[in-house]
């Protein structure tokens, strides 16, 4: 996967990128963000088959993945894929302004809670803690919380896992994010019963906006990410997995990412680099477009004040 992206990038831009991504991690790796022209956005509605135009490569699978070992409570295990298999992505519109992400799973063993997909997006790439630091009082530590780099767990599962709470950014006590125009989803899952360990699949896509300086107590004072075409931003993503065999045992729970390293939870140094593509006109000759979401970047920039 590593050596796939980093084919798609011209070498006129990987050498233009290097001094800047060398210090990431993995540091052999540089992903690849598709872009969607504004006639052709996504539909939110859990159906993946517009996502087929996007070529293999760009998509990571539990293939492309590593398992972390760094805490006690992580399960360390074979990923299976009788067991378990994924795929997931993320995109970009520069209209928009938003990350568009799909993800599709397969789960032999679904148990509540602990399956989910993480991401962590450090938009202007500006690396270091996005965790509190020694030091700082409460509330210093609110404040700085998720302010230079997002994270969230995200739960597709009819709202079992969570009581409704599709979008969890951990690290902060904001309520207000996980609505437009901050985010907004669509999802398909196939399981019923809570803790049955029953086999479930899933299909999900969302959006999401980020942050340069993300302020838990005032949405129209956090100052918002612009996307540009061939910049690098920070990223990476973690599946987690819990089979029912591991119940008796511990509390445990697989995770399956880009790179194995826990300091990605809290230090934006430890992200993946990922640089944002410009519009493949050429794959879209033929395809009818969608409709036009009415929130451009311009109208969204107006909603904050600005």
């Amino acid at each position: 996967m590593k050596k796939v992206l980093s084919a798609l990038l011209t070498p006129v831009l990987l050498l233009g990128l290097s001094t800047e991504v060398q210090a990431h991690d993995p540091p052999d790796f540089i992903g690849a963000v598709w872009q969607w022209p504004e006639t052709h956005l996504p539909v939110l509605d859990a159906d993946l088959s517009e996502w087929d135009i996007i070529p293999e490569e760009f998509w990571i699978t539990e293939q492309s993945v590593v398992q972390s070992t760094a805490r006690p409570w992580i399960y360390t295990g074979d990923l299976d894929v009788s067991s378990i298999s994924f795929r997931w992505i993320p995109t970009w519109n520069e209209e928009t302004n938003r990350i568009y992400w799909a993800y599709e799973r397969f789960d032999d063993k679904y148990q509540l809670g602990n399956e989910s997909i993480e991401t962590t997006v450090d938009a202007d790439h500006s690396g270091g803690s996005f965790w509190d630091l020694e030091g700082q009082t409460d509330e210093e530590k609110a404040r700085q919380r998720g302010r230079h780099a997002q994270i969230s767990h995200y739960w597709f599962d009819n709202g079992q896992a969570r009581e409704g709470e599709w979008n969890w950014f951990w690290m902060t006590q904001a309520t207000w994010y996980d609505t437009p125009p901050y985010s907004d989803h669509s999802y398909w899952f196939s399981g019923t019963a809570p803790n049955s360990f029953e086999e479930m699949r899933q299909r999900a896509e969302w959006w999401s906006v980020y942050w340069d300086d993300f302020n838990w107590e005032d949405p129209t004072g956090s100052v918002l990410h612009d996307f540009e075409q061939d910049e690098i931003i920070g990223l990476t993503g973690h599946v987690f997995d819990t089979d029912a065999e591991l119940a008796d045992d511990c509390n445990c729970h697989s995770r399956w990412a880009i790179s194995p390293n826990v300091e990605s939870f809290g230090d934006a140094d430890f992200l993946a680099d990922w640089v944002m593509l410009g519009v493949d006109e050429s794959a879209f000759e033929g395809i009818a477009p969608t409709a036009v979401e009415d929130n451009t970047w311009g109208q969204i920039k107006a909603s904050f004040g600005k």
